[in-house]
């Protein structure tokens, strides 16, 4: 039986499995204590380049997310929630079972208008609109993220880690504001994270180090949003046997500045952001480097009908702000040039059939292959600049 195959079976059995529980615990529900769950496999072709498996001329099957969440109120002031996921994405994530998350929040002071708590364990990062609900398909946009932004090949390094996260909100006639202070240890360990911070999996490990990040939001009373993220991340390299690294470091700045528009059947979003990283003491064979980068996207969601909507998108990613279309690279390395940068036009369509039952269709034409997983396309000079891919995905939520 192939790998692939057998990943297929390992969902079916562990849908049936979340599936039995959530049946389980429905009769136990309560408004201090809740478990649910959901199921969506996502279905992929795409032209000249690879996307979450072998989709390339083909159709691939290697995109599946089940979850099963829960929230416990044991005190008025403390909630503890947590969520079990199995993933699938091609050979970008292939971990299958893991503890997405799990976090204590504990609301130490809290009055009619203004709230202050501490979360801890496994936290969710706070990162720009999409982040924290990242792990949910029925509270995205859309199937895929804007990958200008979320990039699928790092997930791991931004859903969630081990630490604290103290935040506080205030409600007011001008509107809601929310803020955060951070100190995790992001997971820098994945194979996707290292081709996206090193080029190529290489035999030794990137661990990350105590980080910081910070965000500010405000809900305006004219159904507008405005948010600033900020993120500093940090990673020492350990070299393995043999390798010709030397013991380095990373270090990852972003700064993401949020904006979201509600009118009564049509949402306006976009987001910008300007990653920085540094990179030092790798040794001659990966020479120290500092790269600044751009992204952004512009969105609109229209919902022309209660059970139909309509998704279009534009975004755009540069890796190199002082080498846009990739020339410098390609005349230095010989690397393909549209490595350095995406254009990607995204139509979608999304069908809620049932409350509980969601459909889904996405189309991308997509200039460039900056996003594109690394561990998907392991011969970069086979990539292509222009390629295409359509999307199809059943999500069911219990």
């Amino acid at each position: 039986m192939t790998a692939s195959r057998r990943s297929r079976w390992s969902s079916l059995l562990l849908a049936g499995l979340l599936t039995t529980t959530a049946v389980e615990a429905d009769g136990l529900a309560d408004t201090r204590y809740r478990i649910q769950g959901f199921a969506a496999e996502t279905l992929i072709s795409s032209t000249n380049n690879n996307f979450f498996g072998e989709s390339r001329d083909s159709i691939s099957p290697d995109f599946t997310e089940i979850g099963l969440q829960g929230f416990w109120l044991p005190l008025d002031a403390l909630q503890l929630s947590g969520q079990i996921l199995y993933r699938r994405a091609g050979e970008s994530d292939h971990e299958g079972l893991r503890l997405d998350y799990a976090q204590a929040d504990w609301r130490f002071y809290q009055n009619d208008t203004t709230q202050l708590g501490i979360k801890l364990g496994k936290v969710k990062v706070p990162y720009g609109l999409y982040n924290e609900t990242r792990d949910v398909p029925f509270t995205r946009p859309s199937i895929l993220l804007p990958q200008a932004i979320y990039l699928d090949n790092s997930r791991s390094l931004l859903i969630a880690a081990p630490g604290a996260i103290f935040h506080g909100s205030n409600v007011s006639p001008s509107g809601t504001f929310d803020f955060t202070l951070g100190w995790a240890q992001p997971d820098f360990s994945s194979e996707s994270v290292e081709y996206v911070f090193l080029g190529t999996s290489r035999s030794g490990k990137l661990e990350g180090k105590p980080s910081f990040s910070t965000s500010l939001r405000w809900d305006a009373p004219t159904d507008t949003t405005l948010m600033l993220t900020y993120v500093d991340a940090k990673a020492d390299y350990e070299p393995g046997t043999p390798d010709n690294l030397a013991a380095g470091s990373i270090r990852f700045r972003n700064l993401l500045l949020s904006f979201q528009q509600r009118f009564d059947t049509v949402t306006l979003t976009a987001e910008y952001n300007e990653p920085r990283n540094n990179r030092t003491g790798f040794g001659a064979a990966l020479p120290d480097a500092t790269r600044n980068s751009i992204a952004y996207y512009l969105q609109g969601e229209w919902r022309f009908h209660p059970e139909w909507e309509l998704v279009l998108r534009n975004e755009i990613n540069y890796r190199d702000t002082h080498d846009k279309s990739g020339q410098k690279l390609q005349a230095a390395t010989g690397l393909p040039a549209h490595l350095m940068f995406s254009d990607d036009w995204v139509v979608g369509l999304r069908w809620d059939a049932t409350p509980n039952l969601m459909l889904r269709a996405e189309y991308h034409h997509v200039n460039g292959t900056s996003w594109l997983p690394g561990l998907d396309n392991p011969d970069v000079f086979a990539t292509e600049q222009h390629w295409n891919m359509g999307l199809l995905q059943a999500a069911y939520r219990f």
